[in-house]
């Protein structure tokens, strides 16, 4: 089945009439609230989803990966291999289990980057170490990008060697 229209709807929206398959029985309490619907890729059946409830399946999974035996304090690459086209990864806190020593005040570096359409980890204490191999704990949230509202690069800014800006047009008001 191919959409025959794409539809962007900027406040609420009510439908009447739905052009799809089966759906489950909506209730009466359910009828004037959001709804979330999950179509499954296995056997295209549409399914409520329902956050409130412990079995239902998430919008999100949230995922802990434990890097050990690092380089020190220094992960450069660890390849989740988790598709960057189809999934949309965040890393949510990370936590290093020894401490570091260096002549300069260190704030930990880590993030998540996309290479070759693979979500890879990375994680640095830079400018100081650690005296022996430790371990990251690094907690990310994953997305089906096709629940996220992704927005093209925005700027760049000039502030005006100042420590502050804003963005005259925003992309959500």
């Amino acid at each position: 089945m191919t959409p025959r229209v794409k539809l962007d709807v900027n406040g609420s929206y009510k439908s009447s009439k739905l052009i799809t398959g089966n759906l489950p029985a909506i209730t009466s309490s359910e009828k004037d609230r959001y709804l979330l619907l999950n179509q499954s890729t296995v056997d295209n059946r549409v399914r409520k989803i329902d956050p409130t409830q412990p079995s239902s399946p998430g919008l999100a999974s949230i995922i802990t990966y434990k890097l050990s035996n690092v380089d020190l304090d220094w992960v450069e690459s660890f390849n989740t291999k988790i598709n960057s086209q189809d999934y949309s990864v965040m890393v949510l806190s990370a936590y290093f289990d020894r401490d570091v020593t260096g002549t300069e005040t260190a704030i930990p570096s880590y993030g998540v980057k996309s290479v070759n359409n693979e979500w890879i980890l990375y994680a640095d204490y830079s400018e100081v170490a650690a005296a022996n191999n430790g371990t990251w704990t690094l907690v990310c949230a994953i997305y089906p990008k096709t629940y996220v509202k992704i927005f093209p690069e925005r700027g760049p800014f000039n502030v005006n060697s100042t420590s502050s800006g804003s963005d005259n047009n925003p992309i959500l008001q």
